[in-house]
């Protein structure tokens, strides 16, 4: 027999788990509406402050910006709150940019036995930053007749852009800013048959107006808002708390880098034996010696050998070194500026430093997934360095990610890149790979390695950190 007691026991006990749960979803609920908040917020502003310029800079008078459901558009997710429709921004006068939503847009539904569509449209419906939206379609078994998707896809788009009459109407794909050979990153834009529907609906007098809108769109992407910084240092600033309590937490010879969520860098050689010696994104017991990093927060500690109170002098030189370069990438980067005569400009005081540029990264490494293996052209006497600071995306996105379409300061990537001056409240990140000399009796050509991927602003006052930088090396016993 179960004794009342224990009955009781068991009931407070359920109560206590259901409780906590309830709590859960209460704290991830607010998390989510906050986030959406934000999400909003910077949407308004850019569609306010953004819009106007960008069109008219690029003398541009519609722009569209069609999306499929089914194919990856990061853009038309973030920025404009849906992978679903086509999106018409139409600039009629006055100091705002009329913004409407139209085409095929799926709504909520699941079709399971066709195009297994699950969507949520509510976004753009709630957010207040556009002015006309068309119901959305639900996905359903399609009927038995002739008719196919080509001939609703567009439908009403023409009646639409022959009343504003545009002059010239900029389209999603690319011309001039394509992708750099094998990537993956960036989308064409509108498919071959999208154009031909497009174009069709539109009429002659219309088509012939099309223009590629990827100036447009890059200008759009690279220009940032106050909200996005405001966010993006909220965030820095519970990342904060959070590169200080994984530190303190770190047991040398115990916790691994997958736990603790730091990237480890040691010392290595040129060699192919030293395989393994340091790592990135591997999963290693932290040690003695080690240098446990959080790169994209410029966060980084020492940690202690048996026996050691302070860094030894290799490591406080590299800390030195390190500091010296941030500096120097902190003192050239400015607005209005291109990435080519930002380079041309760093390279000199980089030399007279005594620190050699290397021009082409992917000739640096032995694969694309070992960043810290230096193969080639290796000096044992100087620092060597590879620099890549491009573009971070969206801050309101609940996971941040990588802009590779806008300027980029460094040797990667196609040239165009290098000819875009720098926005106002440019977002990016000081990336770069640093190799310093540190010879050992061990193996030849040692080196250690460092990676910073810290992401920060440049405005009209130089590059500013989302948070203060940190000055000397933490110690972890």
């Amino acid at each position: 027999m179960i004794s009342p007691q224990r009955t009781i026991s068991k009931f407070l006990f359920l109560s206590l788990l259901i409780s906590l749960s309830h709590a859960a979803a209460a704290g991830q609920g607010t998390r989510e509406d906050d986030q959406k908040e934000w999400n909003d917020r910077i949407r308004r502003e850019k569609f306010d402050l953004v819009l106007p310029e960008i069109m008219r800079k690029n003398n541009v008078d519609m722009w569209i910006h069609v999306m499929r459901e089914t194919i990856p558009d990061a853009f038309g997710a973030e920025d404009l709150g849906s992978t679903s429709g086509v999106f018409v921004f139409t600039d009629r006068g006055g100091d705002r940019i009329e913004r409407a939503i139209l085409g095929r847009r799926w709504g909520d539904s699941h079709a399971g036995e066709t195009w297994r569509v699950h969507w949520d449209t509510r976004t753009v419906e709630e957010c207040g930053a556009y002015d006309i939206i068309q119901d959305p379609v639900l996905v359903l078994q399609p009927p038995g007749g002739p008719e196919t998707e080509y001939l609703y896809r567009f439908k009403g788009l023409g009646d639409f852009v022959a009343e504003r009459d545009p002059k010239r109407i900029a389209l999603n794909f690319k011309q001039d800013f394509g992708p750099y050979p094998t990537t993956t990153r960036a989308q064409d834009g509108v498919s071959h048959t999208d154009y031909l529907l497009l174009a069709k609906e539109l009429g002659e007098k219309f088509a012939g107006r099309i223009v590629s809108s990827e100036r447009v769109m890059m200008d759009y992407i690279i220009r940032k808002v106050p909200s996005e910084i405001d966010l993006l240092k909220k965030m820095r600033k519970d990342e904060d708390e959070r590169i200080k309590k994984t530190l303190a937490d770190i047991v040398p010879g115990v916790t691994t880098s997958r736990e603790a969520g730091v990237t480890v860098f040691r010392r290595r050689g040129t060699g192919v034996s030293q395989r393994g010696r340091t790592q990135g994104h591997q999963n290693v017991v932290i040690q003695g010696g080690d240098i446990v990093a959080f790169p994209s927060q410029g966060r980084y500690a020492y940690v202690l050998r048996k026996g050691e109170t302070e860094p030894p002098p290799d490591i406080k030189k590299l800390w030195v070194e390190y500091k010296k370069i941030d500096k120097i990438l902190a003192e050239t980067i400015k607005v209005a500026i291109t990435p080519r005569d930002i380079v041309k400009d760093y390279k000199v005081k980089f030399e007279a430093e005594g620190i050699i540029i290397q021009d082409v990264q992917l000739h640096l490494f032995k694969t694309r997934n070992d960043f810290s293996a230096y193969t080639e052209g290796f000096d044992p006497e100087k620092t060597h360095l590879n620099i890549d600071c491009h573009g971070m995306g969206k801050g309101a996105r609940k996971r941040k990610f990588e802009n590779y379409f806008g300027p980029r300061i460094g040797s990667n990537g196609p040239e165009w890149m290098w000819d875009i001056p720098l926005p106002p409240i440019h977002h990016f990140v000081l990336e770069y790979f640093i190799y310093m000399p540190a010879p050992s009796t061990e193996h030849e050509d040692q080196y250690l390695f460092w990676w910073d991927h810290e992401q920060a602003f440049v405005t009209e006052n130089g590059v500013e950190y989302l948070s203060p930088s940190q000055e000397e090396l933490y110690l972890i016993k």
